[in-house]
């Protein structure tokens, strides 16, 4: 029997993913299957309302495995590791093999395209994949154990796995050129200031203080969390006049829910009392 390498633990509405691919936590094909696979699941689970990321073990993920392909690299090309690796091969044809336009990025945009919040807690180095894999999340709590780095340019590789998109919009264009083209190490507390990470906390407080902070996310109502998350992602390519025609139907859509109308006659009942403020 393979060997588990993401557990899954429930915290009432808040669903921990614990990668445990040791020693490393290196993102092979089998735990970058499992963990799309997982949140596919919780995507239409509507008693699952947040996922955490978390790590069983010291880094949080050091991205693609190299000793993994090592050898078979010498007579094979990255899309063919890539698809025996994530075993796709037979569910390809063999113009979908040569031709790859995405290869890794199908799971990226499965990933991207997770609609509930999705929250990280980095206590360890998280590198090259395993910054785009922290980077996809919406908010990144760390520990002061977290080390972030591109680390493609060490081993005279270009960035993959969405960097080149997400880390300019995370930090900006100069420090993201910085950090894909020197590979440096960055810290914990110099990663909150970049825009890397959301908060520092207490590496033993880490993993409740972001299975804490996604309870109070689960507690709202899910529609308008999942549309809020739908509509921030989107801004990212599309104009004002663009947003606002998203905005103004799926507003519509929320207002019309059954959560949303309770709220609603909530705060109406408040405010005939006088303490709608409160």
């Amino acid at each position: 029997m393979a060997r588990q390498l993401l557990v899954r633990e429930r915290h009432g509405a808040v669903l921990e993913l614990r990668m445990d691919n040791p020693p490393y936590n290196g993102l092979t094909g089998p735990l970058l299957v499992e963990y799309v696979a997982a949140l596919a699941e919780a995507r239409t689970d509507d008693t699952v309302r947040a996922v955490v990321t978390t790590s069983a073990v010291p880094t949080w993920c050091a991205g693609g495995d190299l000793s993994e392909i090592a050898e078979e690299a010498v007579t094979a090309g990255l899309s063919d590791l890539l698809h025996a690796s994530t075993k796709e091969t037979p569910h390809l044809s063999l113009a979908e093999r040569q031709a790859d336009r995405l290869g890794v990025g199908r799971y990226i945009l499965a990933i991207d395209g997770f609609e509930k919040p999705l929250i990280a807690a980095v206590g360890g180095p998280a590198a090259g994949g395993g910054l785009a894999l922290a980077l996809l999340h919406d908010v990144r709590f760390v520990s002061d154990r977290a080390v972030f780095t591109t680390a493609f340019t060490r081993i005279g590789l270009s960035l993959e796995m969405g960097l080149s998109y997400l880390l300019p919009r995370a930090i900006g264009p100069q420090a993201a050129f910085d950090l894909a083209v020197t590979s440096r190490r960055v810290p914990a507390d110099e990663a909150v200031s970049l825009g890397l990470a959301w908060r520092l906390v207490p590496h033993d407080e880490l993993a409740a203080t972001a299975i804490g902070y996604a309870a109070e996310l689960a507690e709202r109502a899910p529609l308008g969390v999942q549309l809020a998350k739908r509509l921030l992602r989107r801004s990212w390519d599309h104009r004002f006049e663009d947003q606002l025609e998203a905005e103004w139907p799926w507003q519509a859509a929320a207002f019309d829910s059954p959560d949303s109308r309770a709220a609603v006659a909530e705060f109406a009942r408040r405010a005939h009392k006088g303490d709608a403020g409160s």
